[in-house]
């Protein structure tokens, strides 16, 4: 933005709380986000809607995170630069799981309950 702390509370006293508490918001959000797909991919059983779906959470946050600063004018690449290495990481993740998720024709695997030695047989 080319503005400097004290342009910053020139304009606002509260401007600059204000700007720290939306990156730490921005943060915090970008690493749940991040363990959740994280979670989701290691629990989760590979299945179409599960690559459907970080596919599409994943075109949807790229797409406005990096779309908004074009709109802004703000388009300095060293800025865009972690943004585009993620969207890179995340295309070749989905490549990588292309075929464990779609392509499985297996029947969902149903889990047995180990027997308590306490209980009887029926």
């Amino acid at each position: 933005m080319g503005l400097t702390r004290s342009d910053l509370q020139s304009i606002s006293g509260r401007l600059i709380p204000l700007i720290a508490h939306d990156r730490a918001g921005f943060g915090g959000a970008i690493c749940t986000a991040g363990i959740t797909v994280f979670f989701c991919v290691w629990c989760g059983q590979p299945s179409r809607s599960l690559w459907q779906a970080l596919c599409l959470a994943g075109m949807v946050g790229f797409a406005a995170a990096i779309g908004i600063h074009p709109i802004v004018g703000y388009d300095d690449l060293f800025h865009l630069a972690p943004a585009i290495a993620g969207v890179i990481m995340f295309i070749a993740g989905l490549v990588l799981c292309w075929r464990p998720m779609l392509c499985t024709t297996k029947e969902p695997k149903v889990e047995r309950r180990a027997r308590s030695p306490f209980e009887t047989k029926k």
